[in-house]
């Protein structure tokens, strides 16, 4: 691959890490040009302005960036905002909201992998009630178990007839997952899932329609048929995030934290482990020992961490995660273990 930047260009670069430094340098050989050696793993040399050098080991901007404008500020924070984007950068960085709490056991509902949403009535619950209930929803008293078909019937006639957008968004959201991933008999379609989330976070606020949409416009932007946009990628990001998405705000810390704006990157993470996010409580923990994160600052984040974790205890969701686990059977084939 062409490398992107040549000899005598200014750039930064990070040997990764969390909290590393970043180091602003000169560009003084590229490997396999000239009389450099030839080692693809490590792209670029560089002089860095402390004296000392370093090899780049990737050509990607995680771990090199040139630097523009004004190279005594390498992180220029970004542009002077306006009055709806000050308002916006409020929003941001404000408390998020927390998850929903189990409509059955009370407690609240876990991030991510610790929430099931049932085709039959459209409502979320935690595993562990999920479990317990064997074959019937605890919420409507259907069955649970339907056939592919059922349930994308379901969906599509909750999508047109629903009269309310909080229940289109989750059918929406759904049927999109059922498409990208080609399962329940529909086949394997990640340009119409992403058409569906799009449709989805036009109707309202969704953190499952705009977390998507932000990988539709990073990382998966091939496969779902769209320009990579990293504009799109970091707006739908926050979207996510400040509806109470702690997977989008980790991602958003990442991000910044690439970008050399550690201060914003910190804020991010700390939100997101407050709210309960094991991996930024630990990049946290990492920061603090290289003096990125207050002492006090950590403090307080992993108090409000570890009541987050209380609240979304139980010892039946404990249960239920040992025998998803160490059983590997689905939650259509709970109940056998009952029986």
């Amino acid at each position: 691959m062409k490398p992107r930047f040549k000899v005598g260009d200014r750039v930064r670069c990070c040997l990764g890490g969390d909290w590393e430094p970043w180091k602003t340098g000169t560009i003084v050989a590229l490997y396999g040009v000239g009389s450099a050696p030839k080692n693809k793993n490590y792209p670029y040399w560089i002089q860095c302005d402390d004296g000392s050098n370093i090899k780049a080991p990737e050509d990607c901007d995680l771990v090199i960036q040139k630097i523009e404008g004004n190279i005594l500020n390498p992180f220029p924070e970004k542009k002077e905002l306006n009055a709806a984007a000050l308002l916006r950068e409020a929003a941001l960085f404000a408390e998020a909201p927390t998850e929903d709490d189990c409509p059955i056991c009370g407690f609240r509902l876990p991030m991510k992998n610790g929430t099931i949403t049932n085709v039959c009535c459209g409502q979320s619950l935690c595993t562990g009630c999920n479990v317990l209930s064997l074959d019937k929803c605890l919420l409507c008293g259907e069955n649970k178990e339907k056939t592919p078909e059922e349930a994308i019937k379901i969906l599509n006639d909750r999508v047109e007839n629903a009269t309310n957008d909080s229940a289109k968004i989750t059918a929406l959201c759904m049927l999109a997952s059922c498409y990208d991933l080609g399962v329940k008999g529909l086949p394997q379609d990640s340009k119409m899932a992403h058409k569906l989330w799009v449709q989805a976070s036009e109707l309202g606020p969704s953190k499952d329609a705009h977390y998507h949409l932000s990988q539709s416009y990073g990382k998966y932007n091939k496969e779902r048929g769209v320009e990579k946009d990293e504009a799109k990628e970091v707006f739908h990001m926050e979207e996510a995030a400040m509806i109470g998405d702690a997977a989008a705000r980790c991602e958003l810390g990442r991000y910044e934290h690439s970008r050399g704006r550690y201060d914003r990157a910190k804020k991010h993470m700390i939100v997101s482990a407050e709210s309960g996010c094991d991996s930024c409580m630990e990049k946290l923990k990492r920061g603090k020992k290289k003096g990125v994160v207050t002492k006090e600052e950590y403090k307080r984040t992993l108090r409000a961490h570890k009541q987050s974790r209380i609240s979304t205890g139980g010892i039946h969701r404990d249960i239920s995660t040992m025998i998803y686990k160490n059983l590997a059977i689905g939650p259509g084939g709970v109940s056998k273990v009952f029986k």
